[in-house]
């Protein structure tokens, strides 16, 4: 008995140890623990892109845009995981691979290691194979689809199957045999062929001359397109505000230079001062006064010397509290914030302005540089038109209540301003 206590004694000895050296062993290594986690990433990614790739197969035998459309979003979703370079040039080739093949064309570089020179013999060689195994297809089908038209039109229908198989066979990512292939009836799917194969020879024919002309060296400074003095003329024809003679004759009376000096001047003095100056009425918004509770018994002071009517107007108004607008041709003094409802939008494409111009456009600088530029000159177009165009009455530092900002995708600019205003921006333009 006494023996088998002595070896229960040792072996609780070995097992406080041994429980003693596991809570005190050493952390796993940070740089390995990294490695395994990545390993495992990429095999899951593995394992995810070979699941996209079947079923971009699958759907590719029905809607081969939906097929492209998934291996796109497939590639842009692995530049996000959390995957060695080695891994993600890989997957991302084999995802390049099966793109190529959908949409009928070559791969850009089959050896991801080697970076090819655009300018180099190799890419030159390739492209030139590309140009000419694309011509020929094209030549192919369009010659395809004249047999098939007259096989039909002949009441050939096995002649003409025949001939659709074989295009699908050949050219498979081709739209216009993809068109071939639909359920609809055969005249249909013709239709749609002839229709894919015009419109993928103005698209050709569009990329080819501009590939051309990007070749071209720069004569001047700055290039315009051909069209582009019949672009400003619909612009400006667009953008011109019409107003009727009496409220032109308003905008004039505002442009014209005033030199006043008022020192504590009344302030119903001073507006009657300045009506008899433009020689136009005034007319105070009642309910305008009564919001602020303005005294028009308060003096105004203000000196000028050779600035416009419009300017003056604007800050013996604006120290008031109030501003003025052209409606109804006639000036009308109201608050700020009874401007603000009655004002008018207007929208001013400037895309002949703003949107790159010259024989590179974006076969040079690329979308994403062009799109920067283009935003880069919509906004010193809109700073200057802040600044030069009644600046008192726009949003912002001066407190006014027009506001104008700039919509790319429409490359317009979107103005809410009065009618004087307008029918000003207007003439800017001409």
């Amino acid at each position: 008995m006494t023996h088998f206590k002595g070896y229960r004694g040792f072996g609780a000895v070995v097992i406080a140890m041994g429980l003693f050296a596991t809570a005190y062993a050493a952390p796993p290594d940070a740089i390995d623990l990294a490695k395994a986690k990545q390993q495992i990433a990429e095999q899951k990614a593995e394992r995810d892109l070979a699941a996209v790739l079947a079923a971009a197969d699958q759907q590719a035998r029905f809607n081969r845009p939906k097929a492209v459309e998934i291996l796109k979003t497939a590639k842009q979703d692995l530049q996000f995981a959390q995957i060695g370079e080695a891994a993600r040039t890989r997957l991302t080739n084999a995802i390049d691979q099966k793109l190529a093949a959908f949409e009928g064309r070559p791969v850009a570089n089959p050896n991801p290691g080697v970076k090819l020179d655009p300018k180099g013999p190799e890419a030159i060689a390739a492209q030139k194979l590309a140009n000419e195994k694309a011509v020929a297809e094209f030549k192919d089908v369009v010659a395809g689809l004249k047999t098939v038209q007259a096989a039909q039109n002949a009441g050939k229908s096995a002649e003409a199957n025949a001939e659709i198989a074989r295009l699908t066979k050949l050219y498979p990512s081709n739209p216009s045999v993809d068109a071939l292939n639909r359920k609809d009836g055969i005249k249909t799917r013709l239709d749609d062929a002839i229709a894919f194969t015009v419109v993928q020879r103005d698209r050709w024919n569009a990329v080819q001359k501009g590939i051309m002309e990007s070749s071209l060296p720069a004569v001047r400074d700055m290039e315009f397109p051909k069209d582009w003095v019949e672009k400003s003329e619909r612009r400006l024809k667009a953008n011109t505000q019409q107003l009727s003679a009496k409220e032109k004759k308003i905008i004039e009376a505002l442009d014209k230079p005033l030199n006043i000096n008022f020192r504590d001047r009344p302030f119903e003095e001073a507006l009657q001062d300045l009506s008899n100056m433009l020689d136009q009425p005034l007319l105070l918004d009642k309910k305008s006064i009564e919001d602020l509770g303005l005294d028009l018994k308060k003096g105004s002071s203000l000196q000028a010397n050779g600035l416009s009517g419009r300017t003056v107007l604007r800050s013996v108004l604006a120290a008031q509290g109030l501003t003025f607008v052209v409606k109804d041709e006639t000036i009308q003094v109201v608050t700020v914030e009874r401007a603000r409802s009655i004002l008018t939008t207007r929208v001013y494409y400037l895309g002949d302005l703003v949107r790159g111009v010259g024989p590179f456009s974006d076969l040079r600088w690329g979308p994403v540089a062009n799109a920067q530029q283009a935003q880069a000159n919509a906004d010193t177009l809109v700073a200057m038109i802040r600044k030069s165009i009644d600046p008192l009455s726009w949003n912002g530092e001066t407190g006014g209540p027009g506001s104008v900002t700039f919509h790319y995708p429409s490359m317009s600019i979107i103005v809410r301003a009065s009618a004087e205003v307008h029918y000003t921006l207007g003439r800017s333009f001409k």
